[in-house]
């Protein structure tokens, strides 16, 4: 079975806190430069303070993929901005389509096995900052482990690093196969 999390630079709660001011800025620049687009933003959650490396590069990619696949059809209004740090990687896409549509295809990638549960593909337009699986009428996220709201999970910190990094590697290695 693969190990994903036994290379990379381990990083800090103020190194994630970081990354996320940074993902901020580029989605605002994206929704400043496209006022009538939607921004589609792809990041992976991985658990634990490895947050990339070869392999998890890899798996990202392969989610990316079927990120793009559910978008096919749709007109991109720029070339996909990748951007990737010790934090992770990220991708920023900016679809010429209504946030609910782009928000219930973002719900489709998320929702399939086993990849798209590793994601999180926020979906934001400049009118309405950020689309919601309740204004779907969708339900929440489920916990990858257990199916409890992902969220209360977290919080709560129902399950350890461990457990959820093992749940990684188990997915990453039936979509990429052994070492």
């Amino acid at each position: 079975m693969r190990d994903l999390f036994t290379a990379g630079t381990p990083q800090t709660i103020a190194d994630v806190l970081h990354s996320k001011d940074e993902r901020v800025w580029q989605q605002q620049q994206l929704l400043n430069q496209f006022p009538q687009g939607t921004v589609v933003a792809l990041k992976m959650n991985v658990p634990g303070p490895i947050k990339t490396n070869a392999q998890l590069q890899d798996l990202f990619a392969v989610g990316k993929q079927q990120l793009e696949a559910k978008f096919q059809d749709v007109t991109q209004l720029q070339a996909p901005v990748v951007t990737t740090t010790n934090a992770g990687t990220e991708v920023f896409y900016v679809f010429a389509e209504a946030g609910l549509a782009a928000k219930r295809r973002a719900i489709a990638f998320e929702d399939q096995e086993p990849v798209g549960r590793l994601f999180d593909a926020d979906v934001l337009m400049r009118d309405h900052q950020h689309y919601s699986r309740s204004e779907l009428g969708d339900s929440v996220r489920r916990c990858f482990l257990c199916e409890r709201p992902a969220k209360e999970c977290g919080r709560n910190r129902t399950h350890s690093v461990a457990e959820l990094q093992a749940y990684f590697n188990r997915i990453a290695t039936e979509v990429l196969g052994d070492d």
